[in-house]
């Protein structure tokens, strides 16, 4: 043995009883689902206990114990290289087994007795021969007997975290107290901080200057050459009045591996992932001989009642695939509402319903952004069949989309998004929008008809409706429903080197004054067929690749900025007066500032924001046409299908563009050859 520090001396500093925290298990849902994989394909009515592990670390909260966690991973090979990647800095693995009991009258007999001692020779023979001086960890073995009901998805489990006692082994201590940065307590931290990061063991020796650290294998020789070293180890306990229970078998260690009676211990424990001195502990720990013949174990986890007993634990929903799923996608949401955006409504963005009117490039790439918000329903509406040149720009197709003359659009859109997450609420409606521009037989007018009325009933059963179709002439109608019923509407368009995302004004119904414009607003002209006389480059949306995707986020951004803006749908947009690239002290929403126009370009790499007031002669949204609209809806739609400049005579347009050119022919009058003699 080293040499020990004056017994005597120690006993005048040590003479209060040292109380341990008890470890805190924490095996989390992926440890559970993976721990009845193993039951029902591999061990099966085996009883035989498994090799599992867990992670542990340093307290790194002043308020709460760090605990011992397991995961799926707990069940891997523990080999080192498998250790060093479930670990990592600051994170220790220590093994365990796992006993799966056939039923539950077997786990309530299990004989926990002589598993405890199994484990404690063990944990003694580790000791003695050397194996925990050189891996500490094994100072933290643990052992969990449990029942899976998997009918149910729930167990029954309970936690051994082994300590080696005896009958006269009484650990004394002195005041426990709290550290400082300054000197030699300043000097420890920064050894241990170094220490850790280089990966070290979970317990190590630190010199008495604190400027020095070193295992535990280096106890016996530093003692003899007269060094008085410090026991340092990471701490889980986060209380500044008593220490974690592994330093209950450390101190086992030191008397019967070391015959030391007392040791310098510093309790390490960190804030924001490194060492920090302040939370730090220590004290000096003082004990007699370990006498192993009357050695006893230990160490069974109370229950959440703090009595002596098995924990349960209900996993039926979360073991499901579809809810793990579920879950996992609003992790990131959730974690939001943690720090950077406590505002976030998780509830209202999850129960959002979702109108995307075209199901191409960009219907495709806004379904999946809202998904990352947490949007559970979306309804996909479009005419067109995948085409073999679909899947490369359209997020949601496949090859094999495109087979038999493609999948109808909208529906295959919706069956891809439920198989990419099947909590989604997604359907497809295949549905041709009427338009300005396109005559209406008599033949197809029932058609046509029952085609505004199901546009109707989906945009009254929606909350948002994102316009995203490839003409000018199919953004009408429906801009048109929504100005009519104060629905909030996000329109987008692409050219091929610029993109317009926008917002239209909250409806006729809304103060004219504060109404924001629509889509149609900066137009003197009605929308009408553009496809008429084009060539095939003239037909197709030809833009950049990297348009749609810019483009249809911030659509999906603008809506969630909206949905959080004190006034919804009126919320006014940032003047240009105001610098919306710097935060300002007052936002519209939590997110940021709400615009109105979004206009961009990938040629200069340029976005500016715009606003604009509703035009009172607008041929979608001005009261006019509502009122046409809302006075008889089938003989003036049937009269726009036919000829647009219907919607000019109704706006008023046709006496403004007709004064215009009155203006124009007397300017053109007035300024006769004369006026430009020289």
């Amino acid at each position: 043995a080293g040499r020990p520090r004056a017994a005597t001396d120690a006993m005048a500093d040590a003479t209060t009883p040292l109380m341990f925290e008890p470890p805190c298990s924490a095996p989390d849902g992926g440890f559970w689902r993976e721990a009845a994989r193993v039951k029902l394909h591999e061990a099966k009515l085996d009883e035989t206990p498994i090799d599992v592990r867990a992670r542990v670390c340093c307290a790194q909260n002043a308020e709460v114990s760090s605990a011992v966690s397991l995961d799926a991973l707990a069940f891997d090979d523990a080999t080192s290289e498998g250790e060093e990647a479930a670990g990592g800095r600051g994170t220790w693995t220590t093994r365990g087994r796992l006993t799966c009991a056939n039923t539950r009258e077997a786990l309530a007999t299990f004989d926990r007795d002589g598993a405890m001692r199994a484990m404690g020779r063990e944990m003694l023979e580790s000791v003695m021969n050397g194996d925990a001086e050189r891996e500490p960890e094994r100072l933290r073995a643990f052992a969990v007997v449990a029942y899976a009901c998997l009918k149910s998805w729930s167990f029954t489990y309970w936690f051994a975290f082994p300590a080696l006692a005896s009958a006269e082994f009484k650990i004394m201590s002195s005041a426990v107290t709290g550290m400082t940065n300054e000197g030699v307590d300043g000097d420890i931290a920064a050894t241990c901080e170094r220490w850790i990061a280089s990966g070290g063991a979970s317990a190590w020796l630190v010199s008495e200057d604190g400027r020095e650290a070193y295992a535990l294998t280096e106890y016996e020789a530093r003692t003899r050459a007269g060094a008085k070293p410090r026991l340092a180890f990471a701490d889980a306990c986060c209380a500044m009045t008593h220490p974690g229970w592994t330093l209950r078998n450390l101190a086992v260690l030191a008397s019967a591996r070391w015959g030391a009676s007392a040791l310098d211990v510093v309790c390490v424990r960190a804030r924001k992932g490194r060492v920090a001195a302040e939370a730090c502990v220590k004290f000096t720990m003082s004990f007699p001989k370990f006498d192993v013949e009357t050695m006893k174990v230990v160490g069974w986890e109370r229950n959440a009642r703090g009595k002596m007993g098995p924990r349960t634990v209900d996993l039926g929903a979360s073991m499901d695939p579809n809810q793990l799923a579920s879950q996992a996608v609003d992790l990131n949401l959730k974690l939001m509402r943690w720090r950077l955006l406590p505002e976030l409504d998780q509830e209202k963005l999850a129960a959002t319903k979702c109108l995307l009117i075209g199901a191409g490039t960009l219907g495709c790439a806004v379904a999946r952004t809202l998904m990352g918000w947490g949007v559970k329903h979306i309804t996909f509406v479009d005419s067109g069949r995948v085409s073999y040149s679909n899947p490369v720009r359209q997020s949601l197709f496949e090859f094999e989309d495109c087979l038999d003359g493609g999948a109808p659009k909208a529906a295959a859109a919706a069956k891809k998004l439920t198989e990419i997450f099947p909590g989604m609420f997604a359907k497809g409606v295949l549905m041709s929008i009427p338009m300005p521009g396109h005559s209406v037989s008599e033949k197809l007018k029932a058609s046509v008809f029952k085609d505004v009325d199901d546009i109707e009933a989906l945009i009254d059963a929606h909350d948002v409706v994102y316009v995203l179709t490839d003409t000018r002439e199919s953004r009408w109608l429906p801009t048109l429903i929504c100005a009519d019923k104060g629905k909030l509407c996000i329109n987008t368009a692409l050219g091929f080197n610029t993109y317009l995302v926008m917002r239209h004004g909250c409806g006729v119904d809304h103060a004219s004054s504060s109404r924001l414009g629509c889509y149609f607003c900066n137009d003197v002209m009605a929308p009408a067929n553009s496809t008429k006389d084009r060539t095939l480059d003239q037909q197709c949306t030809v833009t950049r690749p990297g348009l749609a995707p810019i483009a249809s986020a911030l659509a999906a951004e603008l809506m969630v900025a909206l949905l959080h803006a004190e006034n919804g749908v009126t919320t006014s947009p940032p003047t240009r007066e105001q610098d919306v690239s710097a935060e300002r002290e007052a936002d519209s929403s939590p997110l940021g500032v709400v615009p109105h126009q979004i206009r961009g370009s990938v040629a200069g790499f340029t976005q500016t924001l715009f606003d604009a007031p509703c035009f009172p002669r607008c041929t979608a949204c001005s009261t006019a046409v509502v009122a046409k609209y809302r006075d008889d809806r089938d003989g003036f739609l049937t009269a726009v299908f036919d000829d647009p400049k219907t919607l000019e005579d109704a706006t008023g347009l046709t006496d403004l563009l007709g004064a215009v050119d009155a203006d124009d022919a007397e300017w053109l009058d007035d300024d006769s050859d004369d006026a430009f003699d020289v």
